[in-house]
């Protein structure tokens, strides 16, 4: 796992994947990857409307990924096929909010959302000296809770039925993981 920084926006780079700086081609890998009713739907989207994804939806969140310091492109194979994010950092407090989301289902299932949350924690603890990452994922994306427990992530509780999603109520898992935990394993 290497860390530089380019630009103000730090390089991670470990397990198959780079953590990285947005670039222009970034977009027409986005609009290639367009709307997956599944990914949709395990970000609290509404999986019954699914529009083609339009450039200018794509340029607002290109701008909205070039806009924060602490949020990468997750590229593999050569081309962007998701975002890790680290938000709402209180540094007199330590804590940050995580969010990861890989768009091209053909990229699930092959340790890619780990490998790129294990290089986002190691920044936040190595780097950022934080005490906690904390993150919410709906209780029904078993994926992605195996995935942050596999991180080392702790269930801390359910905020139940916060979320419309399909035309159903949802709940939301909160998970955290310490510095402590983190050096621990």
């Amino acid at each position: 796992m290497t860390h530089s920084t380019t630009d103000s926006q730090p390089l991670l780079q470990g397990d198959g994947v780079i953590l990285r700086a947005p670039r222009e081609s970034d977009k027409q890998d986005r609009l290639a990857d367009g709307r997956d009713a599944d990914f949709r739907k395990m970000v609290g989207g509404d999986p019954r409307t699914l529009p083609p994804l339009s450039a200018a939806e794509v340029e607002q969140w290109y701008h909205q990924v070039c806009a924060e310091p602490y949020y990468w492109i997750i590229e593999a194979e050569g081309r962007c096929i998701g975002v890790a994010r680290l938000h709402g950092i209180d540094p007199e407090n330590r804590r940050a909010t995580y969010a990861v989301g890989i768009f091209n289902p053909e990229f699930w299932g092959r340790g890619l959302g780990a490998a790129a949350t294990r290089l986002v924690l190691a920044y936040a603890f190595d780097v950022l000296a934080l005490h906690r990452v904390e993150l919410r994922v709906l209780t029904f994306n078993e994926r992605a809770i195996a995935c942050y427990e596999k991180c080392g992530f702790v269930r801390e509780g359910v905020e139940r039925e916060g979320a419309w999603i399909g035309g159903e109520w949802q709940s939301d898992l909160r998970m955290s993981i310490l510095e402590h935990e983190y050096r621990g394993r």
